[in-house]
């Protein structure tokens, strides 16, 4: 069975490490339905490159301001990779992969212990071939680790209900602790599934109560000293952005969302387009799943613990988004197989050719919904031109304007980069902090007069624990084309990247000529054309590759 479980662990690391080498940073849609971008990738491949590049590896960092909307693992893992085997698209995004692929042949291993070897191979080949998986556990993103901790923990009291021996009580915990530094409150979603299987479980099959509160113990005391340390020494910000915004203001609040439909709705809808294969197969397996809860198997009533858990979560967590579906893919999986009538027997190998059908034909259609995308290439239009650009080598710093790049400019070796948004300085509140008053974000004749005002901004991070002023100015919002205008002649060394069409880029189109005494324009596509300063400040060579 070990042998089976590394073989399975390798097919789907080698499915998961063609897409992570092969798709640009940011480059794929995390809810193709709604077509919501992969910004987050960006966030988190930006703290790992400043970790792999100045360490710093307890605090992540993004365009120089305190990053402390998660915790650090998936930054840190991503750093260290990075540094290991340099700056890329696959070392950024390999110990996702990596654990993602692991967690896999733990599906495996479940489902074959339920069933059969037949039902192993279908629920690991289900997982293989979700859309949702496939996407979420090839990037530089939170939600594939935390679905491969919750696998593992999950896994662990499966294979040892009474969490006896050395192996499950750690590995419980491990895999716990790792959930929490990864994704904070979500990851106690095993810890909710152990209390609830503690009460719910047949008696023989239940850990004793001490055996419980030691696993929860333990799992806390592992994760709690990075929460501590950023108390300690980052206690404002931490406070304000981890506690603050991020679980009270959109897990507790009424955020701003991508989509107005019923919360139950949105998810159902998101299941049926992204995975109908894994949905119809775990509906045929329902009847024979509450035949086995009836009857109070351990597994089972485990199982349905695991999809409940989840299920609820992201009915209550305010703030919508299809990748909070992604733990209930593998455990899913499990319950489309092993429980399913077609996976046992002599049907069983009509339901491996099915399976096996269904993943070619996601493959042969990577545009769809449902589909598996194999190629190469980005959903960000403009990532082709920021590469061009950052390959010019120069050392100016790049204003970007009015331009949809999910942060991507951010992850390349370019000097410096800021971003020129059409619309008013957001106000303070709980959906994030006060970044305006820190100098963060600011409208456009605050942004020319920034040597004024630079002293009055150094010390508002100061009191907020910053003692650098690199984050000042990284946003700046304009209400006109003239504002853009006088951003062009009050910042000689600066390079413009803007888009074509008079109103928004503040010139009359891209074919006028542009040409001052400052700048000069390149035209670098149909869409889009520099603003190169006259001045090109010397730069430094590149430690990584402009085309991640």
């Amino acid at each position: 069975m070990r042998l089976a479980f590394c073989a399975v662990a390798l097919v789907a690391l080698a499915c998961l490490v063609v897409r992570a080498g092969r798709l640009g940073m940011a480059g794929d849609y995390i809810d193709p339905f709604s077509r919501l971008g992969a910004q987050d990738e960006s966030l988190y491949a930006h703290s790992a490159i400043q970790m792999a590049e100045h360490g710093g590896w307890l605090t992540p960092m993004f365009m120089g301001r305190y990053g402390l909307y998660k915790p650090p693992l998936l930054a840190a893992a991503a750093g260290l990779s990075a540094r290991i085997l340099g700056v890329s698209r696959l070392a950024l995004r390999l110990p996702v992969a990596l654990l993602a692929a692991l967690a896999v042949g733990l599906i495996f291993w479940w489902a074959a212990e339920v069933q059969s070897w037949q039902a192993g191979v279908c629920a690991a080949a289900l997982v293989v071939s979700s859309h949702l998986w496939h996407t979420l556990a090839s990037m530089c993103l939170t939600d594939g680790l935390l679905a491969a901790f919750y696998v593992a923990a999950l896994y662990c009291l499966f294979a040892d209900p009474w969490l006896e021996s050395y192996w499950a009580l750690g590995g419980f915990a491990g895999a716990v602790a790792a959930s929490l530094l990864t994704k904070s409150v979500a990851g106690l979603m095993p810890l909710a599934v152990l209390g609830l299987y503690w009460v719910l479980a047949p008696g023989k099959y239940r850990p004793r109560f001490w055996r419980v509160a030691a696993a929860g113990g333990l799992s806390l005391a592992l994760a709690a000293p990075w929460f501590l340390y950023q108390l300690a020494v980052h206690g404002r910000w931490f406070w304000a952005e981890h506690v603050g915004v991020e679980i009270l203001g959109f897990g507790a609040g009424a955020p701003p969302q991508t989509s107005q439909e019923n919360q139950a709705l949105f998810y159902l809808t998101r299941a049926a387009l992204l995975d109908p294969v894994l949905l119809a197969a775990a509906a045929v397996a329902l009847p024979a799943f509450a035949k086995e809860l009836r009857r109070r198997s351990a597994p089972a009533v485990l199982l349905a613990l695991a999809l409940a858990l989840p299920t609820a979560a992201i009915l209550l967590w305010q703030y919508r988004n299809a990748s909070y579906l992604l733990p209930l893919v593998p455990m899913g999986a499990i319950l489309a197989a092993a429980y399913n009538p077609l996976c046992c027997g002599r049907t069983a190998k009509w339901m491996l050719a099915l399976v096996a059908a269904a993943f070619v034909a996601k493959a042969a259609m990577p545009a769809a919904t449902w589909g598996l995308p194999f190629g190469a290439g980005t959903s960000v239009a403009v990532a082709p031109v920021l590469s061009t650009y950052c390959e010019r080598g120069r050392g100016n710093e790049l204003i970007v304007v009015d331009t949809p790049d999910e942060m991507y400019a951010s992850l390349l070796p370019i000097p410096r980069v800021r971003y020129v948004l059409t619309g008013q300085v957001p106000t303070p509140g709980k959906y994030g902090l006060d970044f305006p008053s820190m100098g963060i974000m600011l409208d456009a004749p605050a942004f020319i007069d920034l040597p004024h005002g630079m002293p009055h901004f150094r010390q508002r991070l100061h009191e907020w624990g910053l003692e650098s002023a690199e984050a000042v100015g990284t946003v700046v919002f304009v209400s006109s084309p003239e504002d853009i205008g006088l951003l062009i002649a009050t910042h000689a060394d600066s390079d413009f990247l803007l888009p074509c069409g008079g109103a928004r880029a503040g010139m009359s189109a891209c074919a006028t000529n542009t040409n001052t005494a400052t700048h000069y324009s390149v035209m670098v596509s149909a869409d889009y054309f520099l603003l190169l300063a006259r001045h090109a400040l010397p730069g430094t060579p590149a430690r990584w590759s402009c085309r991640l």
